[in-house]
């Protein structure tokens, strides 16, 4: 028996003397405790008693609107993309050219005809390349055609001394400028076929008397151009001058098939996702796509995460205005789940050393507690027993705040196992009869070592290992701790269905069941811990947050948790990917409720509509949330704010990559497009930074109150 509650009080954690001290305020007024039970009472009767249908209110309509815009969307880009309607027609483009919603020259009709696109490229030369036509036997002749000079009386031709050997491949060349004289010219493009012809380098010329396949002319200018773009101009590089060549005309672009919009959807859809609207609309801009489609891919978008998203948040933040705890009402419903959870622990809950701190973002709670001669668990499991309360009873309250919990104990007590060692330990003097005491101590030897048999039989008849155990029993009960893990069979992760409250029941039903008759009136206390569990399992957390801060040469950290949400909500909601966007979302729009809670519904449009990072149509729906504006405002105002966003970039894009090729910046592009990429990891990424360093913010304070007084008693 003593050699056995040595080994339990040794895996036990030793205890910490301290105690908080809390300062005491003098004007606090004295809280009526009593009311405010009355009123959680109240809180949680209606809360309980709410049972809604999925789809049913306002939040329920939009999200069913939501998932079918969703599925329309999906299968126009699926469709499209993959060609199996329309794939190569160009009714939709030509119908919708030189309308309002695509202003400009109407777009050609080159299906089925051999065309030629011709484009200044990054190293500002010349680009021709053919469409619907060879590649074989095909040659692409070019040559500059200079303006009628009144003295020769003649055109003045001058080939390109590359047009020879410029070509990239049978149906592409890139014409070269550096030995043309600066000028205005007419680009003249031929394409020949040349079946039955025996060409070579040499005599190509033979071509030029042949009747072309194919003839096109643009006006250009061959001139020096200044590298080094915007970047020169304001002194970030320097600037080189080289030959290049521009377009002086425009031409009608060429219609896009279905099918090419399609897949430039996705590629649209993948650029929002890496670096917002902006990136998207630059590069849809860039390679021309019809702005009318950039603003429909994109529009789609938000509509999609604006009626998708938005009501599953509001289910989840969303309480009425009866439903919301004040600070009082949650520091004390917090209050009574610590004595209630100590009280069933056998541990004495110590009010006076605890500390409840309530803030916007986070819960803080400090609990010290005092073990009894009845304690058993550990510091540990005590941390997890009580955080699983309050969470559960936050979920009950519609409370979704990230709460982190410390305990500590306040004496060197360890509970039952140092009270039966104290009890061993403490005989002293003579005793004439010993027959009571080793009766009594093979009677607990006993039950223990049957416990031990039942402990493990029930393990070799489930799909649970077995680590080890300790035991130790009374007059009053028997206490078992036991580890276990998942058993070794093939894909045990999804056979295994027992929670460690599962283990726990079915380990004290069947002790009971087998050991009724030697264990008599005697409790049975059972601990069970799974050595595979993370924390946030054995509290049923709904999510479960690291926290780390650098602060100077220390690092304070700590771990929170989120109450978890049933249903639909919290399993689309609470996974790690999405609740981590969330909760950066959740601290964005905190940082900048001030500015919403003075403008309202106007200033939550604009705030939308900005083109700036952390600005779009989620961070617009949870700042309405905190700044408790009705349902139907908030996905009005978000709606309009992310269309205005969505045509202003969409119809903005050419325009903008037009003045980056004035000043010969175009080359930069692609530059551009991955900076606001990069830019918009880093947002996020501070973002988060900020986040934890606002949660923590108590306890850095506390970290550098101590590094102050370690320094003054230096």
């Amino acid at each position: 028996m003593s050699g056995e509650v040595d080994d339990i009080d040794g895996d036990i954690e030793e205890s910490n003397d301290a105690s908080i001290p809390v300062e005491e305020e003098e004007d606090e007024p004295l809280l009526d405790y009593s009311e405010i039970d009355e009123e959680l009472d109240r809180i949680r009767e209606r809360r309980e008693g709410i049972k809604r249908p999925f789809f049913s209110g306002s939040e329920g309509k939009t999200l069913a609107f939501g998932l079918i815009t969703a599925i329309l969307f999906g299968a126009i880009v699926v469709l499209s993309s993959t060609g199996v309607v329309m794939a190569d027609s160009i009714a939709i483009d030509q119908a919708l050219s030189g309308t309002i919603v695509d202003p400009g020259i109407e777009c050609e009709d080159r299906t089925g005809v051999a065309w030629l696109n011709i484009w200044v490229g990054e190293d500002h030369d010349m680009r021709v390349r053919l469409y619907n036509m060879g590649p074989e036997n095909i040659v692409i002749h070019a040559r500059l055609v200079a303006p009628i000079d009144e003295n020769m009386g003649k055109n003045s031709i001058q080939e390109d001394p590359l047009v020879l050997n410029g070509t990239l491949n049978q149906t592409e060349i890139r014409l070269d400028t550096h030995d043309v004289a600066d000028s205005e010219y007419t680009l003249v493009i031929k394409v020949y076929n040349t079946t039955g012809f025996n060409l070579t380098n040499d005599n190509q010329t033979a071509l030029i008397g042949e009747k072309a396949a194919l003839e096109k002319e643009r006006q250009v200018r061959v001139k020096d151009i200044e590298t080094g773009g915007i970047l020169s101009l304001v002194g970030l590089s320097e600037g080189s001058v080289t030959k290049g060549i521009e377009l002086l005309d425009e031409e009608a672009r060429a219609c896009w098939t279905v099918q090419s919009l399609g897949q430039w959807s996705i590629a649209l859809m993948g650029a929002e996702w890496a670096g917002g609207r902006e990136t998207a609309m630059l590069a849809g801009g860039s390679a021309g796509v019809p702005p009318w489609w950039m603003a429909f891919v994109s529009l789609f978008m938000s509509v999609v995460f604006l009626f998708i998203q938005y009501p599953l948040m509001y289910r989840l933040y969303h309480r009425d205005d009866d439903d919301l705890l004040s600070n009082e009402q949650t520091t004390r419903l917090i209050e009574r789940t610590l004595e209630s959870t100590c009280d069933e622990l056998h541990i004495r809950y110590n009010s006076e050393s605890t500390e409840i701190e309530v803030k916007d973002l986070i819960i803080s709670i400090h609990a010290c507690y005092e073990n009894t001669d009845r304690s058993f668990e550990k510091r540990e499991s005590v941390r997890a027993r009580l955080l699983k309360d309050i969470l559960s009873e936050f979920a009950v309250f519609g409370e979704m705040r990230s709460t982190e919990l410390d305990v500590m104990t306040s004496q060197d007590r360890r509970g039952v196992h140092q009270s039966i060692r104290e009890g061993l330990d403490s005989l002293e003097g003579p005793v004439e009869d010993y027959t009571s005491f080793f009766t009594d101590l093979n009677n607990y030897a006993r039950i223990d070592d049957s416990i031990r048999d039942v402990v493990r039989g029930w393990f070799a008849s489930n799909p649970l290992h077995h680590i080890k155990d300790n035991v130790t029993s009374d007059d009053f009960a028997v206490y078992l701790r036991v580890n276990y893990k998942p058993g070794n069979q093939l894909l045990s992760f999804f056979r295994n269905t027992y929670s460690y409250e599962d283990v726990q029941r079915e380990l004290r039903h069947t002790i009971r069941e087998k050991l009724g008759a030697m264990l008599g009136d005697r409790r049975i206390i059972v601990s069970a811990v799974s050595d595979v569990d993370t924390r946030a399992d054995r509290v049923a957390a709904g999510r479960a947050e690291k926290l780390s801060v650098v602060e100077g040469d220390e690092t304070v950290a700590t771990e929170a948790f989120v109450a978890k949400q049933e249903g639909i909500t919290g399993t689309l909601l609470q996974n790690e990917f999405v609740a981590d966007i969330l909760s950066s979302v959740e601290f964005i729009a905190h940082q900048n409720r001030n500015r919403i809670d003075r403008y309202g519904f106007f200033g939550l449009i604009v705030f939308v509509w900005i083109p700036f990072m952390a600005s779009g149509v989620l961070v617009g729906a949870m700042l309405g949330l905190v700044a408790r504006m009705r349902f139907e405002t908030v996905l009005s105002a978000c709606l309009l704010g992310g269309t205005a966003a969505s045509i202003t970039w969409a119809y903005t894009a050419r325009g903008i990559i037009e003045v980056m090729e004035r000043y010969h910046a175009e080359a930069l592009l692609p530059v551009i497009i991955g900076l606001v990429v990069v830019m918009a990891m880093l947002h996020v990424r501070a973002n988060k930074r900020h986040r934890q360093r606002e949660l923590l913010k108590t306890r850095i304070a506390s970290a550098k109150s101590a590094q102050l007084q370690m320094v003054s008693e230096d």
